[in-house]
């Protein structure tokens, strides 16, 4: 069953135009305000800053460059730098939410904030994020105060438009990407507990996992969600803030700051690793991906996306 989605206030459209532009943005990336917030980043998460940055000029190209520094023995920081900051500013944040509650708002309440973000449709890439510790929220959940009936009617109008921003728009390009990158590894259904009593494979809607064995590592990767900035738990904290008067903390404006200034990045020891914006995104009126006769999405070092409708096309 769907969700309802509330109307937005002023405020709330605020939020939700501010993510659903950077998500849409072509601008040329600001190298300097996003070099200096990873630094934030890396400094909240109690992290040596990097010694450099290594700017890719597309996505593929950095994570092609992704596993060369992995398979360097560079050790991905995406857990500590990213998931964690913003796990705790999301706990700060809402702190002051609950400790005003009524005992009746608490009573009707709804599941924790991850099960909210899963279940309205929501999840993003702080479930899985491509490079490291595939599992941890599933096996232990990020537990924080229930959702207040309030909490989520503000909430899930923002989320809903920067949620379909995604699908519409960067869902098929990711996609295309991973099936470009994954085509030729021996893909394995991958089994984990999902409680004490039951057992979920890649069936299951909503655990869905795939394993990606490339040489002799292992790759868990959902298309997407986790290569791109943590949009959705970005846009939810920043509306903590700004509809909901409380502070999530210092910790995510690291993040937050070089998500509205570049693309997708990913926190690794010693380097940082930042992909340029495209330099084209071509959607139609219903807000999908697509373009006629030529490239619906285009990156500085040439790469192209063709797509019509919202649905992917081989490049002529």
């Amino acid at each position: 069953m769907e969700p309802a989605i509330y109307p937005m206030t002023a405020q709330a459209q605020a939020v939700a135009d501010r993510w659903a532009q950077a998500a849409l943005s072509c601008e040329p990336a600001d190298h300097a305000r996003a070099e200096a917030a990873a630094r934030l980043a890396y400094q909240a998460a109690g992290q040596p800053e990097p010694s450099r940055f290594l700017w890719c000029p597309s996505p593929p190209s950095a994570v092609e460059q992704l596993r060369r520094l992995l398979e360097d023995g560079h050790k991905s920081l995406v857990t500590s730098v990213r998931r964690d900051n913003l796990n705790r500013s999301l706990a700060v944040a809402r702190a002051p939410i609950w400790e005003q509650t009524s005992e009746l708002d608490r009573f009707n309440a709804f599941g924790d904030f991850h099960h909210f973000m899963e279940w309205t449709g929501y999840y993003g890439e702080q479930r899985y994020d491509g490079v490291e510790a595939r599992y941890d929220l599933m096996e232990h959940p990020y537990r924080c105060n229930p959702v207040t009936v309030p909490e989520r009617r503000t909430l899930e109008p923002v989320l809903h438009t920067v949620r379909r921003v995604y699908d519409l728009v960067h869902g098929p390009i990711w996609a295309t990407i991973d099936g470009n990158l994954t085509a030729s590894y021996t893909m394995q259904p991958a089994w984990f507990w999902d409680s004490e009593s039951s057992i979920v494979d890649q069936d299951d809607e909503g655990h869905a996992v795939v394993r990606y064995c490339l040489n002799p590592r292992d790759w868990f990767f959902e298309p997407a969600w986790n290569y791109y900035p943590d949009w959705l738990l970005l846009a939810a904290i920043d509306t903590y803030q700004e509809v909901l008067g409380t502070r999530p903390g210092a910790a995510w404006e690291g993040c937050r700051e070089v998500a509205l200034a570049a693309g997708p990045w990913w926190p690794l020891t010693d380097v940082a690793v930042i992909s340029e914006r495209p330099t084209v995104l071509r959607i139609n009126a219903q807000g999908r991906l697509h373009a006629e006769d030529e490239p619906a999405a285009v990156w500085p070092d040439g790469s192209q996306m063709w797509a019509r409708d919202g649905k992917a096309l081989p490049p002529p």
